[in-house]
């Protein structure tokens, strides 16, 4: 009797983590119109959103200074650092949505006139913004940077990404991962500079000139804020002045 032989269908390649990185990376883009007020209970977004960034935001400059110094490390720690990366991009779009959002409850806007050279808390709120708008521009050049490296060094043993363009681009520029490093470190250090910066400003608009004599926070009142600024208030703390955390990313 003769056998028919069966043909086993090929498994379905997945998706390069390039890929998948890049398309997550794009969708970050979508969160930036996203601006949430509240959540739990009634606490404002922005002081709870902002620990992401600040934590990610070190941790994947310092990661991308590492494979700079290591480039045979793209191969074995890039993806997790890619990761991260995207991660901290889309928490970082959140942050400064919500952080823009507590800014209009807290009634307080900024111009150019608030760069002048004033440390008032809406002078200090309105660099805040400026800073995380620089910060976030600086991240998604970090991130796209970063990706492009991870693909060349990830493809650099002849493998392909499955897109013929991309992988026409990719043999093509291949000699350039030598540039792209110096590139990737200088954004790593500007990023790791303006995650600083930025916090820093944040705050001194919340706590500048609120700590010791004067009675505690606000003058003796309860909660935290800006007196008089009509802001979002602690719950529980009875008084409707009492605002958090302001500022726009």
């Amino acid at each position: 009797m003769a056998t028919e032989s069966v043909v086993q269908p090929a498994p379905r390649a997945l998706p390069r983590a390039e890929l998948v990185l890049a398309a997550l990376a794009l969708l970050t883009f979508a969160l930036i119109p996203l601006h949430i007020n509240t959540i739990y209970s009634g606490l404002p977004a922005h002081p709870l959103f902002l620990h992401v960034p600040v934590i990610l935001i070190p941790v994947v400059a310092l990661g991308a200074l590492a494979l700079v110094a290591r480039p045979r490390w793209f191969t074995r720690h890039g993806v997790w650092i890619g990761a991260l990366t995207v991660i901290a991009l889309g928490a970082t779009n959140l942050t400064i949505g919500a952080g823009e959002e507590l800014r209009s409850d807290l009634h307080l806007g900024g111009g150019a006139a608030s760069f002048g050279g004033a440390s008032g808390p809406s002078a200090l709120i309105a660099r805040h913004a400026h800073a995380a708008s620089i910060l976030r521009l600086l991240l998604i050049a970090f991130t796209a940077v970063l990706l492009i490296a991870l693909a060349m060094y990830r493809t650099s043993d002849g493998s392909s990404i499955g897109i013929g363009f991309l992988d026409s681009v990719l043999s093509r520029t291949r000699g350039l991962t030598s540039l792209l490093r110096p590139v990737l470190a200088v954004l790593a250090l500007a990023c790791l500079y303006f995650v600083f910066h930025t916090g820093d400003l944040g705050a001194k608009a919340v706590w500048q000139g609120r700590l010791g004599g004067g009675g505690g926070f606000g003058g003796g009142r309860p909660g935290f804020g800006f007196p008089g600024s009509g802001g979002v208030g602690v719950p529980g703390a009875g008084q409707s002045s009492g605002g958090v955390a302001p500022s726009g990313g």
